[in-house]
């Protein structure tokens, strides 16, 4: 009998109270179903290129920390005692000078290319200049390159390196 009544008023209840859903409520569930979808993969988006340019960044910080790393090497295997006698009182009038002439030296002895690093469009991603700086011990090493986010243009690194040999120097 139990069993009955409940039949019975489940018949009374779907003939009487429920409509069903309208298409006023199925549209509002379907534009608030699409914001939050069209949310959701914004943020992925910008989750997988925020990493594609972390890569990208590390890749370029990389090369110029190791060609960094070349020059130094460079300017510690040249010394006084390892140039030609000739050359020795040119360097140590300018030091900064004979230490960028070298290291842009092709097929020199201590001679360090810039690093080459090729991206998507496969342009050197990375320029790197050396100049004797304003002081006459210092040589100053720039790399520029372009950003991998769009929000940041050119950067750009800066190295100030004085001369090994410099301290060797006396001068008349």
């Amino acid at each position: 009998m139990s069993n009955n009544l409940s039949k019975q008023q489940l018949r009374h209840l779907l003939s009487n109270g429920s409509k069903g859903i309208t298409m006023v409520e199925v549209l509002l569930a379907g534009v608030i179903m699409l914001i939050v979808m069209v949310g959701t993969a914004r943020i992925s988006i910008q989750s997988i290129t925020s990493g594609r340019h972390r890569i990208e960044r590390d890749r370029i910080e990389a090369a110029i920390h190791n060609n960094i790393q070349l020059i130094q090497q460079a300017d510690s295997m040249l010394t006084l005692e390892s140039m030609p006698k000739k050359d020795q009182r040119s360097a140590c009038l300018n030091p900064a000078a004979y230490l960028k002439k070298q290291l842009s030296q092709k097929g020199g002895a201590i001679a360090v290319p810039a690093p080459a690093l090729s991206g998507v469009s496969h342009n050197n991603l990375i320029e790197r200049s050396i100049s004797a700086g304003q002081h006459p011990g210092i040589t100053v090493i720039t790399y520029q390159f372009l950003a991998p986010e769009h929000s940041i243009k050119n950067e750009r690194r800066t190295i100030e390196l004085n001369p090994n040999f410099q301290t060797r120097c006396i001068l008349e």
